[in-house]
């Protein structure tokens, strides 16, 4: 961990100064679609913004939170992108993927021939924050990610 990990988000209120088109927003069944659903959705964003994601983390990300959504939570999924700036300047973006299960995700170790239980783990190592917040219907599950090169993060890291 590089200790940018933090359990709670700021207060969702002060995103409601931001400009409409700084946020998208999309709701999603809770079925086999959804997670490609998303990716669309942050493909649409980032363009739409003029952001590059040379790594495909964004989406990679968004839709491991959505999948999980759909297995593991209730729908409709509802799925909200913001365009930031990370601390370092760089662009980002903050996603926040909201369920009406109450239940928190839990990271579990996933065995080595396993081949579902690592997207929480794959969130956390490749996000520059990540959370979940309980909500009066459900939960929300988010992340943040600078929009930069994947070597150069791992680089940082080391």
């Amino acid at each position: 961990m590089n200790g940018q990990r933090v359990s709670a988000r700021p207060d969702p209120r002060e995103a409601a100064a931001e400009p409409a088109d700084d946020v998208l927003r999309a709701e999603l069944p809770a079925d086999l679609t959804s997670a490609r659903q998303a990716r669309a959705a942050v493909r649409q964003a980032l363009a739409a913004w003029g952001m590059n994601d040379p790594s495909g983390d964004a989406e990679l990300l968004a839709s491991e939170l959505v999948a999980n959504a759909s297995e593991h939570g209730g729908g409709p999924i509802s799925l909200a992108l913001r365009r930031q700036a990370a601390q370092d300047g760089k662009p980002g973006i903050a996603c926040e993927v909201t369920d009406t299960s109450p239940d928190l995700p839990g990271q579990r170790q996933a065995r080595p021939g396993a081949e579902r239980g690592r997207g929480l783990a794959i969130v956390e190592a490749l996000a520059s924050s990540t959370g979940t917040r309980a909500t009066d219907t459900g939960k929300t599950t988010w992340f943040t990610l600078a929009l930069r090169d994947r070597a150069a993060r791992v680089i940082r890291q080391v």
